[in-house]
């Protein structure tokens, strides 16, 4: 009878031990070491405090009844992408949740981060702005498109985001860190800002790059007046905030997701396309812990007139990857802290190893000659784990899954509230057969090679995108510099002269890709980014409702108040500001803008035929590479030339594919004329085109009447005796 018992409790814990890693396999990793970070916070809370909930995405049985599901775990349903469901649910319900049978997948994962550099600088709202090469083709403004930008610190108010009649042009908006949605602009003028405006900025200064109303600055310069604006000037606005810095509010990726569903779901019910920016990454991983995540994005993307643009990162200039290969019995690198890149000081690093393998990692000083801290453990022994002392520090291991190749995918980190000192290096070795990885995410310091130790020098170039940047599915944008030097209030009125990125960003001088911005390829070997702009010193919105700490902070990028007053608003005085700043977060909107200006032309366009239209008429910086590849993805954005695609004028016989310089077109209602920067007493000739490339019209005059043309898009070709006045552009009737 003995026997029988003891054999009945062996068959019972092995039937507890099976479903316990099927239910963990359920639950993504970060949701997992939430869990367990709540586990051990329990014990500690009062009765009386309410549990802590979560944003997660879930994916149930074909069969279930969600409703049921709702009333036995205690969770709410904020959002549905497909088969993919948004919920917010406390954490201690999770465990239990993830034992159903009706739940298939439960997940979240840390938010993204802004994607803007340590080192600020300008924009010019891109090179559309900047005097030097096109500006933005006149029939085309991004009217009727909606602008989606899911970001943090907006200001709902600034004069960048008002229409000529001093309404707000963002048309909705929604703050995730409290809950709220403002879906009229009576709405959004009452919120004015997001609830984390007092601290943060970006998201104002993105969507200012992407969608700003065109806006005068009469002091700029002393004496000259400057114009400032963004690229789809006329575009709808839709604005989301998560913000990843502000913790206790049970934000994830998962509220990514929902901002970007709600965002498609506004535009769709207006009737029109629309293009959303994510100046926003995180790690790649070698382990698809972000399964629902990807196939909500691809989801929402598998639709006409569905559009999302990712900053590829700022993490250009450092080395992410180290590989081991199977025929070096032991190998490695080190760890590099440094005060240079924004997260220069936090460890954590993903390895991708074999279980027959070791890990050893050996906390230095800088010449990794002085032993502070060190272990060895077997990679069964690392999946066991869940802390390791090295030193006075304690690393974090955290299990993210296995590859379908046979590889464990274990996370190594000190926390983001662990820092090391710049004098510290982390010696990383692994040893054993079989290939093996270390990749250090761009939210962590570096990796370098140890000359002084054989066998240490593995870490490779590149590999630096952010997710969700590396996905087929999104357009990745990296930077162009194409303003090394700006003019700040600061640097102007103390004599100084322009603060210099030249040291920070120059790769081979202007016009090339800045040395912070990310490069491919991605972990599984695709070429990303799929295209650049230009995102050194990029003048754009500074939020009004940042507090004083902030706005010093900042004060050093600060451009031009302009001289438009606040007191209309609320009652609140003061003035509005531009500033300066510099990275793939201020790229990327001005892609955004400029594929607004494009689903204006075709609001049908699918992700695939604007990298279709990108890769037909970008301008190739360096003449020297092949396209795409892995620096500039198809190179620089080019908005005028890819609506000449589009519109199949490209091949027209004597229409220019560029427009003019220094020459500029006005078409008031139905006359056009063309006005000059300098004196002109060359001959002109003006020709209109229609989009079948048919020349319909020639003019030797400066002004024509179309009145006979019926309604429509033609191409104007202006031919002068100089060849810089000479180019083309598009009107609409």
């Amino acid at each position: 009878m003995k026997k029988i018992y003891i054999l009945i409790s062996f068959l019972y814990s092995l039937v507890a031990m099976s479903q316990n890693i099927e239910r963990t396999q359920k639950i993504s990793p970060y949701l997992e070491a939430l869990m367990r970070t709540e586990s051990l916070n329990t014990a500690r809370r009062a009765s009386n405090m309410q549990l802590p909930t979560i944003e997660v995405l879930a994916k149930f049985a074909e069969d279930a009844d969600v409703q049921n599901l709702v009333e036995k775990y205690g969770f709410k349903v904020r959002n549905r992408v497909g088969k993919v469901f948004v919920l917010r649910i406390p954490l201690t319900r999770i465990s239990e949740m993830a034992g159903d049978d009706k739940v298939l997948r439960l997940e979240a994962e840390r938010l993204p981060h802004p994607m803007m550099d340590l080192v600020p600088g300008q924009i010019g709202v891109d090179k559309v702005h900047d005097g030097t090469a096109y500006h933005l083709p006149q029939a085309f403004t991004g009217k009727d498109v909606v602008v989606g930008i899911v970001d943090a610190g907006f200001d709902y108010i600034h004069p960048f985001f008002r229409d000529s009649e001093g309404n707000t042009r963002i048309k909705w908006a929604a703050d995730y860190m409290i809950d709220k949605k403002y879906v009229s602009i009576s709405e959004v003028t009452a919120a004015m800002h997001s609830s984390d405006a007092e601290t943060m900025y970006h998201g104002t200064h993105v969507a200012g790059i992407a969608a700003g109303s065109k806006v005068k600055d009469s002091d700029w310069d002393e004496n000259t007046s400057k114009m400032y604006q963004g690229i789809a000037t006329e575009a709808d606005i839709a604005e989301a905030a998560v913000n990843s810095e502000i913790t206790g509010t049970g934000l994830s990726s998962a509220s990514s997701i929902s901002a970007f569903a709600d965002i498609f779901d506004y535009a769709d019910e207006q009737g029109k396309p629309c293009v959303i920016n994510y100046s926003m990454g995180d790690a790649m991983s070698f382990a698809n812990s972000r399964q629902l995540e990807e196939e909500a994005i691809h989801t929402l993307l598998d639709k006409p007139g569905h559009v999302l643009v990712v900053a590829s990162g700022n993490a250009g200039s450092t080395r992410r990857l180290a590989h081991k290969p199977a025929d070096m019995g032991e190998g490695g690198c080190g760890v590099f802290f440094n005060n240079y890149e924004q997260y220069g000081t936090y460890f954590g690093i993903e390895l991708k190893v074999k279980l027959e393998q070791t890990v050893t990692l050996r906390l230095t000083d800088t010449s990794y000659n002085i032993t502070r801290g060190e272990w060895t453990q077997n990679v069964d022994g690392l999946l066991s784990a869940t802390t390791l002392p090295l030193g006075s520090k304690i690393i974090q291991v955290q299990q993210k899954g296995q590859t379908a190749d046979g590889y464990c995918v274990i996370y190594l980190t000190a926390g983001l509230t662990t820092q090391f000192a710049t004098t510290d290096r982390i010696q990383v070795t692994i040893a054993g057969k079989d290939d093996a990885w270390v990749y250090a995410d761009p939210l962590c310091a570096q990796l370098e090679n140890i000359a002084s130790i054989a066998g240490h020098q593995l870490a490779e170039d590149g590999y630096s995108m952010a997710w969700p940047a590396m996905l087929p599915e999104v357009v990745a944008v990296g930077n162009i510099a194409h303003r090394f030097q700006i003019l700040t209030l600061g640097s102007k009125y103390s004599g100084q002269g322009p603060i210099d990125l030249t040291e920070d960003e120059c790769t081979k001088g202007e016009g090339f890709l800045a040395k912070s911005s990310s490069v491919g390829p991605t972990l599984s070997g695709a070429i990303k980014p799929d295209v650049c702009a230009p995102g050194v010193n990029v003048v754009s919105a500074q939020s009004f409702f940042i507090n004083d700490d902030t706005y010093y902070a900042l004060a050093g990028w600060d451009i031009a108040a302009l001289d438009t007053e606040y007191e209309s608003w609320g009652g609140l005085s003061g003035y509005f500001h531009v500033m300066a700043q510099t990275g793939t977060s201020m790229s990327a909107p001005a892609v955004t803008g400029t594929i607004a200006l494009w689903l204006q032309a075709d609001p049908t366009l699918s992700t695939s035929r604007i990298k279709d239209v990108i890769a037909h008429s970008s301008r190739q910086p360096d003449s020297g590479l092949s396209y795409p590849n892995n620096l500039y993805g198809y190179g620089e954005i080019d908005a005028y030339r890819g609506l000449l695609y589009m519109l199949n004028l490209d091949g027209v016989i004597g229409l220019s594919q560029h427009q003019p310089i220094g020459a500029h077109f006005q078409l008031n209602g139905r006359h056009l004329s063309v006005d000059f920067d300098k004196v002109f007493d060359g001959t002109v000739t003006l020709r209109i085109f229609g989009t079948d490339g048919r020349l319909l019209m020639t003019s030797h005059d400066r002004s024509v009447m179309l009145d006979r043309l019926p309604h429509g898009v033609y191409a104007v070709q202006l031919t002068t005796s100089d060849a810089v006045t000479t180019g083309s552009t598009l009107i609409r009737l």
